[in-house]
């Protein structure tokens, strides 16, 4: 994990979670911008305004902390739906499933685990395919369903 730092915030960027989604750089260039180098510029807005962006973002690959500040944690996620969803993905393709079940994007990540101290799964595949991806959130094998949801 990449660390920034503000007066106030602890800024952390794990790029092999990052989707390219560029949710952060279209709504706040100023700050998160893929041109410079480094690419989060701490000085380019106010601290709300970056963590608000960063509260955005889908795949988890951005996250921050307050200072001073312990996060609340929940410890089981939102069962999302009792049965998988078959989908078909793109080989090579990043995306990021969503373990909190709590994303108006089921399967996939929308940043509503921000504060849950969960994180999506980020994940690829080799081969273009359909797959049936968890939505109880209670899989032993994520992203993918393994039968949980028979036990709820």
């Amino acid at each position: 994990m990449k660390k920034y730092f503000t007066e106030k915030l602890d800024i952390g960027w794990e790029p092999e979670k990052c989707i390219h989604s560029a949710v952060c750089a279209n709504g706040l260039s100023s700050v998160f911008n893929p041109k410079n180098k480094p690419w989060i510029d701490v000085n380019g807005a106010g601290e709300e305004k970056i963590a608000a962006q960063i509260d955005k973002c889908p795949s988890g690959a951005l996250s921050y902390s307050i200072k001073g500040e312990q996060k609340e944690l929940e410890s089981k996620p939102v069962v999302a739906g009792n049965s998988p969803t078959l989908i078909e993905l793109e080989k090579d393709k990043n995306y990021a499933w969503c373990s909190c079940g709590k994303s108006d994007k089921q399967p996939f990540c929308d940043g509503s685990h921000k504060g849950t101290g969960m994180a999506p799964n980020v994940f690829k595949l080799e081969d273009t395919k359909t797959v049936a991806l968890c939505l109880c959130k209670q899989t032993s094998n994520p992203p993918y369903c393994d039968g949980s949801h028979s036990n709820l």
